[in-house]
């Protein structure tokens, strides 16, 4: 059951990354970069700031775990987080290869005077490109909030809320920012999903 409800999500995802590419993610991009949303400090909070933090947390669990699995006192919590932490990094790396093979123009130039919707009207895919001049979709950041928030979802149920907001309000500070497609984060939302549904689930069959 859980192998065709992820078969599902991903093609709903597919569907709706068309869709985007198509009709909604240019919009969005001039929309957001008309009215200047970049000015507000919040948003590159959560967009950056936030991930940065859970980013170091990881960081130094695993530093911890492994002291931990030195000497043998790994608990019960311990186990749940590391299979949260594996989530995160397995997505991060699947993420890497998916960006090469796409080789999407950015929707702004942020370094190196990379070509960009905004910057040079580049819209599109460079298949197999490999850089970072070309790697706007999926959205790393998405896929890593998701990765996060979806392993938490799972093995610490009782904050579900907080999760599903933290996820939120990462993709949608990202996307008022053009730092990324609306395409873009729904493809790093469905690929963080995904991971951390199959990360998790080994625990859950331990």
């Amino acid at each position: 059951m859980k192998n065709k409800n992820l078969v599902l999500l991903s093609l709903t995802s597919i569907f709706f990354i068309v869709i985007c590419y198509f009709f909604v993610d240019r919009q969005v991009v001039w929309f957001a970069h008309n009215h200047d949303f970049r000015q507000y400090t919040v948003l590159y909070f959560l967009s950056d700031h936030l991930v940065n933090i859970i980013n170091f947390m990881v960081f130094f669990f695993y530093i911890y775990y492994f002291i931990k699995l030195v000497c043998k006192r790994v608990s019960g919590i311990d186990s749940k987080f590391i299979f949260v932490a594996n989530a995160i990094l397995i997505g991060q790396f699947i993420k890497e290869i998916l960006k090469g093979v796409f080789g999407r123009y950015w929707a702004a130039t942020f370094r190196n005077n990379n070509p960009s919707l905004i910057h040079d009207n580049a819209y599109g895919f460079n298949w197999f490109k490999f850089s970072s001049d070309y790697a706007s979709f999926p959205s790393g950041h998405a896929t890593f909030i998701f990765s996060f928030a979806v392993s938490m979802w799972i093995l610490f149920p009782k904050f579900r809320w907080f999760y599903g907001l933290l996820a939120f309000l990462v993709t949608m500070a990202q996307l008022l920012q053009y730092f990324h497609y609306a395409s873009d984060l729904i493809a790093g939302a469905t690929l963080g999903s995904i991971v951390a549904v199959y990360t998790c689930g080994h625990y859950k069959n331990k």
